[in-house]
């Protein structure tokens, strides 16, 4: 990394800032560390391929499903959840890439039922994500089972997985709900006392947990198991990824997440955000090649047909739009020193995959970015016609949003 000359005794240095990025120092102060669970790498558990498809209108072909396992593969996600291998096209899909020697974990959902358990078994997957709900209410008048004997399942069917080597995760879902603590640490416990499971997973199913109060209970189920724990959020409250980094630093190290935040009513947590907040912002390893993240975002968007905002963090095609004429002033101010004119965004395009920033004329264009247009242009002009010639641009940026106005009045 070049050294960057200091700008009224102020200086900057790693890890806040190097050459792909300068983002705040404020996450590196001591007594925001010291309440940061220290992790050698947090393991993303992709669920595109299930949850993501849970999504009202979407549906992936086998070969899709394929496709996108490789891809997920090759971004360096740690574990892929194909679907239910109850599902007899999911099945299939389970056992080709149970298969084909990815370095990626395969481990389907699998309800707490015998069938899903032996279609798993059957399609030789490294794992299986044992899931039900703990919701006491949902026990009672959705399933008509008591915890008792949901616990009692657990433990058979885990034992099942642990004797096929597989892997094993119980996720107990709809878990923020449950007023009662005591109700929760029994079931949790109980069932890391009596099942062999690997790690036990807790789903914020609605999104609904304050940060703060994720970070704590994160905590809690730590003290209360001393068993690895997952992570599994929505983002019906738009939390999810403040959620997930919470869990994480409390020391869940597993997060469940879909590229696009695609997934049930408002989605999971983004995989590209999640691992890029971890990754990229606070340096925690998820074992991801960020740069093909936004490749890896338009593909998930070719086949959902499920088109992400164009502001949406870390991959929307808008990020490195740029029309503001404060912002291009900004941009032409650094464009010639050490920090160049990248250093005004959090983080260089290319890290997540986009090509460079583009210079957009419309309503907010500036003086100085009709400058700019002149001369990649060759042009030279005086003041008196960089300001006309501005103003003509924001006359026509005007003109093109009342046309839209009027047409959006008009139906």
């Amino acid at each position: 990394m070049k050294k960057i000359e200091a700008a009224f005794g102020v200086e900057l240095s790693p890890p806040y800032y190097d050459d792909s990025k300068w983002v705040s120092p404020f996450n590196w102060w001591p007594e925001i560390r010291e309440q940061i669970t220290e992790h050698k790498k947090v393991n993303i558990h992709d669920v595109t391929l299930r949850d993501g498809e849970q999504t009202a209108r979407i549906a992936f072909t086998p070969d899709e499903k394929i496709f996108l396992a490789r891809e997920l593969d090759r971004l360096g996600v740690y574990s892929i959840e194909p679907g239910l291998a109850a599902t007899a096209e999911d099945q299939e899909v389970i056992k080709t890439l149970s298969q084909m020697g990815l370095n990626a974990k395969i481990v389907p959902l699998v309800r707490v039922k015998e069938e899903d358990v032996k279609a798993t078994l059957e399609a030789k997957a490294d794992g299986m994500l044992l899931e039900f709900a703990i919701n006491p209410y949902l026990l009672k008048h959705v399933y008509k089972i008591s915890p008792e004997s949901l616990i009692d399942a657990v433990v058979d069917f885990s034992k099942a997985g642990k004797e096929a080597g597989m892997y094993v995760e119980f996720m107990g879902w709809d878990v923020f709900r449950i007023p009662d603590e005591n109700y929760i640490r029994n079931i949790f416990t109980q069932i890391v006392e009596r099942a062999p499971v690997d790690r036990i997973t807790v789903s914020d199913t609605f999104g609904m947990g304050h940060p703060l109060a994720t970070y704590h209970f994160i905590k809690k189920l730590k003290a209360w198991t001393d068993t690895p724990v997952g992570f599994h959020i929505h983002n019906d409250y738009g939390l999810a990824a403040a959620g997930a980094l919470m869990a994480v630093s409390a020391g869940a190290d597993t997060v469940h997440s879909s590229i696009n935040g695609l997934g049930e009513r408002a989605g999971n947590v983004a995989t590209e955000e999640i691992a890029f907040i971890l990754q990229h912002l606070l340096g925690i390893d998820t074992g991801f090649d960020l740069s093909r993240l936004k490749g890896i975002s338009d593909m998930v968007t070719e086949m959902s047909k499920a088109k992400p905002a164009r502001n949406k963090p870390v991959v929307g095609n808008g990020l490195f739009e740029v029309e503001s004429g404060i912002i291009v002033h900004a941009l032409e101010g650094l464009k010639n020193t050490e920090l160049t004119d990248k250093a005004l965004f959090p983080f260089h395009p290319e890290v997540a995959g986009h090509s460079d920033y583009t210079v957009i004329a419309g309503r907010g264009t500036g003086t100085h970015a009709v400058k700019r247009f002149l001369t990649e242009r060759g042009i030279e002009a005086g003041d008196d016609l960089t300001a006309r010639i501005t103003e003509r641009i924001k006359n026509a940026g005007l003109m093109l949003i009342n046309h839209s106005t009027r047409k959006y009045h008009q139906r």
